[in-house]
């Protein structure tokens, strides 16, 4: 019997109890317990006494814990290392296709935020949070994925899902919870996170965490856990997450701690070889050659869509434009509302300044009727660009005077919001995230 959570039950089955760990190590302490989940007395020892033909333990502080909550189980622990850890070490060499996987351009920093469940999860703490970094965040510099624990709607009795859908539907990246999370991980420049095992993974493959929530009276005291919560830096919500990011990701992580190598061994052969040969020899069965497998591609939820909705802010720097887009869900932000037309948030169409119909390329003769009923069902439309080419658009204003935009590709979606600065020529120079780039916009008979 191989499981991932003690319990006395396992051993009606009459068969040898293989424990591994349910997350990162053996760190938290829970009502009823007299010790830490997974190695607490009552957990291990079964009926008459029984214990554990195997207890695989990530590192020298899991055989501590246990040999502090249950001693008379030493003789079945053996520090393997942690077999998720191993995927996530083997899988950093797939970083590029995981980002490619999640919709992140190679100039982003991938935001990831991470919440464990229960009163001192990041959730219980600050459910907005997500929605915050999302809409303070610059979107052509960072993208924001959100990885939510599954008990997440039980333990607080709402639809979280429900509550994320408008961010989902312009930018925010969700990952399905049975799988992606790791791969999430190794995509990461940065991880906001609470005392849940994602962030403390994350802490140990090298990513800078933040942390926004820590469950301090959940923890057993002295656990590599308590002790990455006193020293990891902490977001401070009220200040600008912008600059809080950038330097968490410009210092890189915080070096190799203690905690950390207390918290996981990296023997050879690893936990993958190790535990499956020690179960073998549990069924007096000859082992198998084992290798772990490569994380595939994390999937994003159907709901998580790319940004439609956006507050364009332009600003003029010497003879450059300085551009940033912020993804909208509501009509209040910096600089014009822009839509494409694959927004189906109402408010935000009728509120938006600019409409974008860049999903296709349209032929010259489409682009009056398509201007004309924009315009009409819209009364805020101000200007309305219609893709004609690759790296063109024609962008058509109420008064029906025409522009054409010649640009880059990447920067179509964005040069159409300068029409609407009367102080911008007819030749501007933009700067982003991607760099400084040239574009033209011309009158059309």
């Amino acid at each position: 019997m191989v499981s991932a959570s003690a319990d006395p039950e396992l051993y009606e089955a009459n068969a040898p109890v293989v424990l591994i760990p349910h997350g990162a190590t053996y760190n938290r302490v829970l009502d009823g317990l007299t010790g830490a989940a997974g190695t607490a007395r009552e957990q291990v020892v079964g009926p008459g006494g029984r214990l554990p033909a195997f207890m695989a333990m990530p590192g020298a502080a899991a055989v501590e814990q246990l040999a502090a909550d249950c001693p008379e189980a030493l003789s079945a622990a053996e520090v393997t290392g942690d077999l998720c850890m191993e995927r996530l070490r083997i899988s950093v060499p797939l970083r590029r296709a995981y980002r490619e996987a999640l919709g992140v351009a190679p100039h982003q920093r991938l935001v990831v935020v991470s919440s464990t469940w229960g009163p001192y999860s990041l959730t219980a703490v600050d459910r907005s949070l997500p929605e915050h970094l999302l809409s303070r965040l610059p979107a052509d510099e960072f993208a924001v994925a959100y990885i939510p624990h599954p008990n997440i709607d039980a333990d607080h009795g709402g639809n979280l899902l429900a509550y994320l859908r408008p961010r989902l539907r312009n930018g925010l990246i969700m990952i399905p919870p049975e799988e992606g999370w790791r791969a999430a991980l190794i995509a990461a420049d940065c991880v906001v996170g609470d005392s849940g095992s994602v962030t403390f993974y994350a802490a140990n493959l090298g990513r800078p965490v933040l942390l926004a929530a820590f469950g301090f009276e959940e923890m057993a005291a002295g656990s590599p856990q308590e002790a990455f919560g006193r020293e990891a830096v902490w977001l401070r919500r009220e200040e600008d997450p912008v600059s809080q990011i950038r330097e968490a990701v410009s210092s890189g992580a915080c070096g190799r701690r203690g905690y950390l190598d207390a918290a996981w061994s990296e023997p050879v052969p690893g936990p993958a070889r190790r535990i499956t040969d020690r179960i073998y020899e549990l069924l007096s069965l000859s082992p198998e050659e084992t290798e772990p497998e490569l994380l595939a591609p994390p999937e994003r939820l159907p709901e998580s869509r790319p940004m439609n909705a956006w507050h364009c802010d332009l600003r003029i720097d010497g003879d450059e434009v300085v551009w940033s887009r912020y993804p909208a869900s509501h009509p209040r932000g910096p600089g014009r509302l822009v839509v494409t037309g694959e927004c189906r948030d109402s408010r935000l169409r009728g509120d938006a300044e600019l409409f974008l119909e860049h999903s296709r390329v349209h032929r010259a003769d489409e682009v009056g009727p398509v201007a004309e009923e924009l315009f009409a069902d819209y009364t805020q439309c101000k200007l309305v660009s219609v893709r004609t080419g690759a790296e063109e658009a024609l962008a058509v204003g109420r008064d029906g005077v025409r522009f054409g935009i010649r640009c880059g590709a990447g920067l179509l979606d964005v040069v159409p919001a300068a029409l609407l600065d009367s102080r911008l020529g007819p030749s501007l120079r933009l700067r982003g995230p991607g760099g400084t780039v040239s574009a033209t916009i011309g009158v059309v008979a």
